[in-house]
């Protein structure tokens, strides 16, 4: 990853400016992410809202929220897949011709995925830098005319998938315990068309690349995006600078909790014109290249799955399992192939909490040939990003961005936005996560209250 020094300096002072310092479990945006989707209608959520909190991060200090076939809702289903129960002879002969039948499927899943990646990458390399620019994430390319065919196959694929996991399901809910059958009847899609029936507990609605409701499992955010932007408008809650210095090589992501970048490629200094972002490399002979970024004001918002998952069970199975049933072969808890929940596990990561800054300005100084090098296209550009941060854009409310050069050596900006910006996630650990176990117990003391 290029400038990973500016990367660790930048990740450890988010963490000291917004999260209290220590160790957390926070993950950077490699790519920022401007705050902004339509308000949905009730029973709905928009898409974009819905692409980011349903995702399974990658296990990495600083990622994307390109999440391809790494769907949470999905995963937690094939946890529930790879429970046994106590079966008859005639039931566990099906339900192993079962589990073959839905490893097919997911290698089918798989290979779907693999296509349309290797599609979204040929197209990439065809396409050059008007391509790239268009479509910097494989995300922003499925939402196009092309992607969504690709999508559709992929879709298919899950379908078949999801058939053969409620076959299974079905099979073992004869000898489970009465709350874990309504857990495994709040992960089987609800009948009827989303069109014309209301959302039932622990689902909701969301558009496809057509327009075309489809049911999805539900998400609960803590507040809406109206009320994040009054809330981050009223002052300076949260207000915290980042001070970057491209000689300093003292910050190290290897201190964090994943140990590393995972490979994680982008660019830290970027600018926008007509044809969409490109990297504009500050430091890459420069080392006396300084930046301070100063954010007005940040805020974290919680973000929990709907009543359709069951964190106590999921604990449970981390600890090797409960009465009367068990993880099947090769699957076992944690730690090496086949393990279910932690690092390399099935079901690795969730995202726990968005983190939000608003109105980030900021002041960059370099040599003079640096300045030289790049002040035309600085001036000529409609947005600039440093790292997670970004100032103006390509449209719409991302444009209220004002930017200057001076004394021959400095550049200076400053986003007017309303619309805050996500600059990444706290991420939680399904099954063997604390923090998570904590909030399951306010979760599930909350339901029982909205139900007495």
């Amino acid at each position: 990853m290029n400038n990973t020094n500016l990367f660790s300096q930048t990740y450890d002072q988010i963490i000291k400016g917004i999260l209290g310092g220590g160790k957390p479990y926070f993950q950077m945006l490699g790519t920022p992410k401007s705050f902004y989707w339509d308000v949905a209608p009730i029973g709905q959520i928009d898409p974009q809202a819905y692409q980011i909190m349903s995702g399974m991060p990658e296990w990495s200090p600083v990622s994307d929220f390109a999440y391809a076939d790494a769907n949470f809702f999905q995963t937690y289903r094939d946890i529930l897949s790879h429970v046994t129960f106590k079966l008859t002879p005639d039931e566990e002969q099906d339900f192993k011709e079962l589990q073959n039948q839905l490893t097919i499927a997911g290698n089918a899943v798989t290979k779907a995925n693999s296509d349309m990646n290797q599609a979204y990458l040929g197209a990439k390399q065809n396409g050059g830098v008007v391509f790239a620019a268009k479509y910097p994430t494989i995300n922003d390319w499925i939402a196009s005319d092309q992607g969504t065919a690709w999508q559709h196959g992929v879709d298919n694929a899950v379908a078949n998938k999801n058939r053969v996991q409620d076959l299974i399901l079905e099979l073992q809910q004869a000898s489970m315990p009465a709350t874990l059958q309504d857990a495994i009847k709040a992960t089987k899609l609800p009948d009827g068309e989303p069109g014309l029936v209301p959302a039932p507990r622990g689902w909701t609605k969301v558009p496809d690349g057509a327009g075309i409701l489809r049911w999805q499992p539900d998400w609960k955010i803590e507040t809406s995006g109206r009320d994040w932007r009054a809330q981050l408008t009223r002052g300076s809650q949260g207000s915290f600078t980042v001070n970057l210095n491209a000689s300093d090589s003292t910050s190290s992501l290897q201190n964090s909790w994943a140990g590393g970048t995972a490979g994680y490629n982008t660019f830290f200094w970027g600018v926008s014109g007509s044809g969409g972002w490109s990297n504009m490399d500050l430091s890459e002979s420069d080392k006396n290249v300084k930046a301070t970024i100063s954010v007005k004001s940040s805020t974290t918002v919680e973000i929990t799955p709907g009543d359709w998952y069951d964190g106590g069970f999921m604990r449970d199975l981390a600890k090797g399992g409960g009465q009367g049933y068990t993880i099947a072969a090769p699957f076992h808890p944690t730690g090496g192939d086949h393990a279910l929940f932690g690092k390399g596990g099935i079901l690795s990561t969730r995202i726990a909490s968005l983190v939000i800054a608003y109105q980030p300005s900021y002041s960059i100084t370099m040599s003079n040939s640096t300045y030289d090098k790049n002040v035309q296209k600085f001036n000529g550009s409609a947005g600039l990003r440093i790292g997670p941060f970004q100032f103006g854009g390509s449209g719409g409310h991302e444009t209220e961005y004002t930017h200057s050069t001076s004394g021959g050596t400095t550049f200076t900006g400053a986003s007017t936005s309303d619309y805050p910006v996500i600059i990444g996630a706290l991420i939680a650990f399904p099954g063997v996560d604390v923090d998570e176990e904590k909030r399951e117990k306010v979760r599930s003391k909350s339901h029982s209250h909205s139900h007495s």
